[in-house]
């Protein structure tokens, strides 16, 4: 099982390689990096399928925004692929057009390679491929968010109108339900990563966002609760649940 499933983890690093470090405040990036980082989706997810875990923090790159500034909405308030605002929208750091695309070229555009080519090695084999978007996010709405909303469900299932089967999305918030969870649907975020090859153009890519309500599993940034395990095993489920169902 699982083998036509990719499980994409773009914002679960810390790491900030050290030629960057002093263009951020010690104490700035610190707060960022608690409130930010999707802490321990890459083991939270691990349910024996290949994951593709992007390898630094999103404070120096976020492979899941548009490359191009003029798509992506969040460049609107400076959190584009390169971040130049925190999440208070207050500054982060400066970042020349030119150190831009460097950090765009060294990790931005080798990421989404190597997804590609995961994706086409599946349709290639199975005819089909998954991808789960995995994320989590802040038990209370961070200022840098759209949705305001004080009422956050434990689990926020993201999709696509192209790209995510009616099925897989109501089969995944059904498993979640029956194990005693609240879910909402691209609340309080909407979507779920598809490579730009394939977005809109091959519905052979099915796709899905899961996000996890840090309040199950975290004590606190960096620290697990006793709700990891539980989580981690409910996701599991859901996921299988959703290759048999694309398999279907």
């Amino acid at each position: 099982m699982n083998e036509m499933t990719i499980i994409h983890i773009p914002h679960a690093s810390v790491y900030i390689p050290e030629e960057y470090k002093d263009s951020y405040r010690p104490k700035v990036v610190r707060h960022e990096i608690d409130v930010m980082t999707d802490w321990f989706c890459d083991s939270l997810f691990d349910c024996g399928a290949e994951r593709i875990v992007f390898p630094v923090s999103r404070l120096l790159c976020d492979v899941e925004r548009f490359r191009d500034d003029g798509e992506e909405a969040m460049a609107a308030v400076g959190m584009g692929a390169v971040y130049e605002n925190c999440s208070d929208l207050s500054p982060l750091r400066q970042v020349s057009a030119g150190e831009r695309e460097a950090i765009l070229r060294r990790y931005y555009d080798p990421h989404h390679r190597r997804l590609g080519k995961a994706v086409r090695q599946r349709l290639e084999r199975y005819g089909a491929c998954l991808i789960v978007d995995a994320h989590s996010f802040y038990p209370t709405s961070l200022p840098y968010e759209q949705d305001k909303s004080p009422l956050r469900p434990d689990f926020c299932i993201g999709t696509s109108a192209y790209h995510t089967p009616d099925a897989v999305a109501e089969g995944i918030a059904e498993t979640l339900r029956a194990n005693g969870y609240t879910v909402a649907f691209n609340t309080p975020f909407a979507g779920t990563m598809v490579p730009m090859e394939y977005y809109k153009k091959d519905a052979r890519v099915h796709s899905v966002m899961i996000e996890v309500n840090r309040r199950l599993y975290l004590k606190a940034p960096g620290v697990k609760s006793d709700g990891f395990a539980d989580t981690k095993a409910v996701l599991t489920e859901c996921i299988r649940l959703a290759e048999r169902l694309v398999r279907e």
